[in-house]
């Protein structure tokens, strides 16, 4: 088993009572969530970085990747997980915890975890040499980079796994609806004007997010869209059924034409410094008859 934290280092990252026995995780299931994105000689190398940002990122990252550990570990580990906290034995005065009391602990730490890791991308994302060396960052939207990008749009909660996969729908969504109502050569002077380029990220977050409502990768929540999640009664969070799930989509593709057209309306109304844009053009041709009547 690859171990990335000892044990006399892990409380600066997850505290976990001093009985515990840590070598019953297995760090790689945890860190390999972090190497799908980040690569392990990058993150090995952040570890020796003495500048004050990196060093940031190389926390944030592994405190995820801990707290992955003991996520997808809780299932299989022979601990037992009381009201009073994680422990080798049921002692005389503990109580187990319900399954769904460990079950929502798994996910309050997921919910942590995938917020960290998302701030690590963020602070890549804003140093070009750190990130000109992670292959994520090629392939990724050109307009929406980083899952705080998308999350201040729509809600993923914050999972970077959830904005990989979702990377497909994006370009997609790019090329099938926004080019087909703005010439790709309009697309800088968009983005010269921040109250449009807005309007434009929002249009491409909300048509990928009507393909991905086709596919059966995503869960929709009634505030989120998710890869895997499992309701309970007591929950405030609610699955869409597929008959909401469908309308959801419709309704993305409504959002996402609203946006586009702020920006076509606004480029009518100021045509002058958008020489780039000229009028949809009509599919046929006008044709005349004897009559003297033109039509369509």
């Amino acid at each position: 088993m690859e171990y990335y934290i000892d044990e006399s280092t892990l409380p600066e990252y997850f505290i976990l009572p001093g009985e515990f026995d840590w070598n019953l995780i297995d760090q790689e299931l945890g860190f390999s969530e972090i190497f799908e994105i980040i690569p392990e000689e990058i993150y090995l190398q952040l570890k020796n970085e003495t500048e004050e940002n990196k060093k940031e990122i190389f926390r944030l990252i592994t405190k995820a990747s801990v707290l992955y550990s003991f996520i997808l570990a809780i299932p299989k580990i022979k601990v037992h997980i009381t009201n009073y906290g994680v422990q080798e034995f049921v002692q005389d005065k503990s109580k187990a915890a319900p399954w769904w009391d460990v079950r929502d602990l798994g996910l309050s730490l997921l919910k942590f975890a995938d917020k960290l890791f998302s701030e690590a991308i963020t602070k890549i994302a804003a140093i070009d040499e750190l990130k000109n060396e992670i292959p994520f960052f090629e392939n990724v939207s050109e307009y929406i980079k980083t899952p705080a990008e998308f999350e201040a749009i729509y809600s993923i909660k914050n999972s970077p796994k959830v904005f990989k996969m979702i990377q497909t729908y994006l370009e997609q969504a790019f090329s099938l609806d926004i080019l087909d109502k703005i010439k790709p050569e309009c697309i800088d002077q968009i983005k010269a004007k921040p109250e449009l380029y807005k309007f434009l990220k929002q249009a491409n977050v909300c048509y990928a997010l009507y393909y991905a409502s086709l596919m059966p990768n995503f869960v929709f929540l009634q505030n989120a869209i998710a890869i895997q999640y499992e309701e309970l009664p007591w929950q405030k969070s609610q699955v869409l059924t597929p008959e909401m799930k469908a309308l959801s989509g419709k309704n993305f593709i409504k959002l996402g034409d609203a946006s586009m057209k702020i920006i076509t309306d606004y480029i009518k109304k100021n045509i002058t410094q958008f020489p780039c844009y000229s009028p949809p053009v009509p599919e046929s041709k006008m044709q005349a008859r004897t009559s003297g009547i033109y039509l369509i």
